[in-house]
């Protein structure tokens, strides 16, 4: 008896611009995000996390694997966990994702994220607050990220 093998990768679907996104920004974050912990943060399964990545999901018995495009709920979810904002899910097609981040995030707010070496502050903002301000609002959460960070260092026993 044989064991059913995966299809070739160039029979596979490529990722959607939306899952090539969040891998990005999960695979770029320090310490790197795992698929499970971010899973989690965001509420979804681990399968759904990674369908959205990969953009397909396989079948049991070696069937042909299925495109998979998240909803735009899944999306927002997903870019909210991991410190994506809505321009950015606007700039790869997936601004019904944005419109639900942004209801998320409040109607009088939007998030500036700061990427760190241990994750990504989010921080809300009004909407027509100045780029300078938003500048100097990512100095301060990364300032913050670090204060943590030494301050984690010397509780250590």
């Amino acid at each position: 008896m044989t064991k059913d093998l995966p299809p070739p990768a160039a029979d596979l679907p490529a990722p959607t611009p939306e899952g090539a996104l969040i891998r990005r920004v999960r695979e770029s974050l320090r310490p790197r995000l795992s698929i499970p912990a971010a899973a989690q943060l965001a509420d979804v399964s681990e399968a759904t996390w990674g369908n959205v990545e990969r953009g397909y999901r396989t079948k049991k018995g070696g069937q042909d694997p299925v495109p998979v495009a998240g909803s735009s709920a899944t999306i927002a979810h997903m870019a909210y966990a991991i410190g994506i904002v809505p321009a950015d899910l606007e700039a790869v097609g997936r601004a019904d994702a944005a419109a639900v981040l942004r209801e998320m995030q409040g109607p009088e707010s939007e998030a500036v994220g700061v990427r760190t070496d241990r994750g990504v502050v989010v921080i809300s903002v009004p909407p027509d607050l100045a780029e300078e301000d938003r500048e100097e609002l990512r100095l301060w959460g990364a300032q913050m990220a670090k204060f943590l960070d030494e301050r984690r260092k010397d509780q250590k026993p």
